[in-house]
């Protein structure tokens, strides 16, 4: 074997071989490569980022209402699929019941009446469920129109004072010494 020359690694002798790792020949302590370990696998966190960017620190007065804008407009959005997603439910629960009926007028078993009136049954409980989801988004869309409104009103007036001075507002509790 050939000495090892600075961190370069160490070179077998041109007559000399060193066997495979898995072949279970006979190898040299000083020339068989370590195993490699492989590196373990980083456990990545996802970061959920509320609606588009909401929690990102900035609490000025534009960023503010920048971010009740988006959270409207999120509601309106909900309030428009949940008003589709009513109507077809209750629609398909209207289908489901006359279902039930047309297959009693037939006179088919009663078991097919049955599991045909339970789906209606069910159907009309899930369009309930959409409904008062549905409900809650109108609310929620309310009052993030109040909010905005209110935060408007509250600090309107303070922000076209300080965007209308050249200088910067001091902190706050700068005059209190």
């Amino acid at each position: 074997m050939s000495d090892q020359v600075d961190s370069l690694p160490a070179v077998p002798d041109p007559g000399g071989a060193i066997a495979p790792a898995d072949s279970g020949g006979p190898q040299d302590a000083g020339t068989s490569p370590a195993p490699r370990r492989k590196p373990r696998a980083r456990r990545r966190r996802k970061r959920r980022q509320v609606l588009g960017g909401l929690a990102d620190g900035d609490h000025s007065f534009d960023g503010v209402q920048h971010k009740l804008t988006v959270v409207i407009e999120a509601m309106g959005a909900a309030v428009d699929n949940l008003e589709g997603l009513d109507r077809r439910a209750r629609a398909t629960a209207k289908e489901a019941s006359s279902a039930a009926g047309a297959i009693a007028r037939a006179d088919l078993d009663e078991t097919f009446v049955g599991m045909t009136d339970e789906v209606a049954t069910a159907q009309l409980e899930a369009a309930k469920a959409v409904r008062k989801m549905l409900r809650a988004a109108q609310r929620a869309e309310k009052d993030a129109y109040a909010v905005r409104r209110a935060h408007a009103r509250l600090y309107g007036s303070l922000h076209r004072v300080r965007k209308g001075r050249r200088h910067r507002t001091p902190k706050p509790g700068f005059f209190q010494r």
